[in-house]
């Protein structure tokens, strides 16, 4: 008969543990459900978002879903701001407004270099001096508003070509407006101001691209 201690073995019944436990789901775990039933479920189609978990700026847009959530007025303000339309006539408007400037200021510098009197050789009245100011600016907004609106439709649609906005669209819209605008004159003036003018749009553009 053997001697020692005797041990016996102890069975305990483990506890199952359930594999899913109880989860609440927390505020940014409700913001992404609310995206993806926007996304994928019964919502999809896109009329403005009015769920208040979502962080907005109160236009019903989801940041940073782009155009996603935006009403039907807003996408068509957002579609002709961006077109050529809008930007050839802004670049028109603002070369009407920056020509009246210069034509003032032209003109409050040298008024007498094509001034007209009413009498040959008599000195200008202050009425003479208004007419000359006014000519001249209305000559340099015509002008300005003209290139203006040339060289920013002529770009919008080369961009839009080529569907890519970097320093060569300038320079093909300068060469293009400053032929056009030069061919007036002849072809040596036309192939002139079409170097010119590309030379200086790709300079105006190397500036904006690296200080802005």
């Amino acid at each position: 008969m053997s001697t020692g201690v005797y041990a016996p073995f102890i069975f305990v019944k483990k506890e199952e543990k359930p594999l899913v436990t109880d989860y609440s789901p927390t505020e940014s775990d409700r913001r992404v459900f609310s995206v993806l039933e926007h996304l994928m479920g019964s919502r999809r189609k896109w009329g403005g978002i009015d769920n208040r978990l979502i962080p907005s700026d109160g236009s019903g847009r989801i940041p940073g879903m782009g155009t996603a959530g935006m009403a039907k007025e807003e996408l068509r303000v957002k579609r002709f701001m961006e077109s050529c339309t809008f930007k050839a006539i802004i670049s028109c408007a603002g070369g009407f407004v920056l020509g009246i400037g210069l034509g003032v200021f032209t003109a409050s510098i040298d008024p007498m270099s094509t001034i007209q009197t009413t009498t040959p050789g008599a000195t200008p009245t202050i009425k003479d001096v208004w007419r000359e100011m006014k000519a001249r600016s209305l000559s340099y907004a015509k002008n300005f508003a003209v290139v203006g609106l040339v060289f920013s439709t002529i770009e919008c649609n080369i961009e839009s070509y080529r569907a890519k906005s970097d320093i060569r669209n300038g320079t093909y819209a300068g060469f293009v407006t400053g032929g056009l605008l030069g061919f007036r004159a002849g072809l040596q003036a036309g192939l002139f101001g079409a170097v010119g003018f590309a030379a200086f749009s790709t300079l105006i553009e190397y500036y904006l691209l690296n200080h802005h």
